[in-house]
């Protein structure tokens, strides 16, 4: 929980399609398109993970946004330039290793994107992967494009529709099972974490045993607040 002696605090995870907001244990959130800041609950302190519009804050002050660091706590960020990690990747790991400290994890976001990312043991981030998530693939051919936010797997179709529908499924299941299958070869004691819009249906459908969480994005950005607070505090 973010909430620093008498100071209020939220947390916001502005995502391609949709936002997320959490105050103490009260979590919320919308579709983009819908959004108004005025939904937001008046605080003294705002942190925000942003890979979608941050101009949908304009007019609020106090906001930190969070950017990616080469080491923050006992996450190694793997990237050559870790300012071009989204902030949201980063975030669920750092909570992912708080859950999960001392093992090799591989972390999956299932929303607009699709992201795996390896972190291993001592927290070194290893790299990670970018896919079109569900949604993209089901838009990606203007005469199919459609906005059916379901997994259907099957072998064949009888009609373009569910032709489609299937197909897309399978090209994303195919995706996650085989990067897991992959990872596993290397690390047989591999934990896989799954968050994101999309966690919830697919981990229904997958081969592996995998630990579904939800907002690990919110998690990470309670434990950066935190840390954030206690390190300027000790400035003062």
């Amino acid at each position: 929980m973010c909430q620093f002696e008498s100071e209020s605090c939220l947390l916001v995870d502005i995502g391609n399609t949709a936002i997320k907001w959490r105050l103490g244990d009260e979590t919320n959130s919308a579709l983009i398109k819908a959004f108004n800041i005025t939904q937001l609950p008046k605080v003294d302190k705002i942190f925000v993970s942003c890979v979608g519009d941050c101009h949908i804050l304009d007019g609020l002050n106090n906001i930190h946004f969070v950017k990616t660091e080469h080491t923050f706590k006992s996450l190694k960020c793997g990237y050559q330039m870790p300012s071009t990690l989204g902030s949201d990747r980063w975030l669920a790991m750092l909570a992912s290793i708080e859950r999960y400290p001392q093992q090799n994890l591989l972390i999956i976001d299932a929303g607009s994107a699709l992201t795996f990312d390896l972190v291993l043991t001592n927290g070194k981030h290893q790299g990670g992967l970018i896919m079109p998530g569900l949604s993209v693939l089901r838009r990606s051919f203007a005469q199919f494009s459609n906005s059916t936010q379901q997994v259907s797997l099957g072998l064949t179709a009888n009609n373009t529709e569910e032709g489609w529908l299937i197909g897309t499924s399978q090209m994303l299941m195919s995706a996650i099972n085989t990067q897991i299958e992959q990872h596993l070869d290397n690390y047989t004691d591999l934990i896989v974490v799954l968050t994101g819009g999309d966690a919830k249906m697919i981990v229904l459908k997958l081969h592996h045993q995998v630990k579904l969480h939800q907002n690990l994005v919110l998690e990470g950005l309670s434990s950066y607040a935190q840390t954030y607070k206690a390190l300027h505090s000790a400035l003062v």
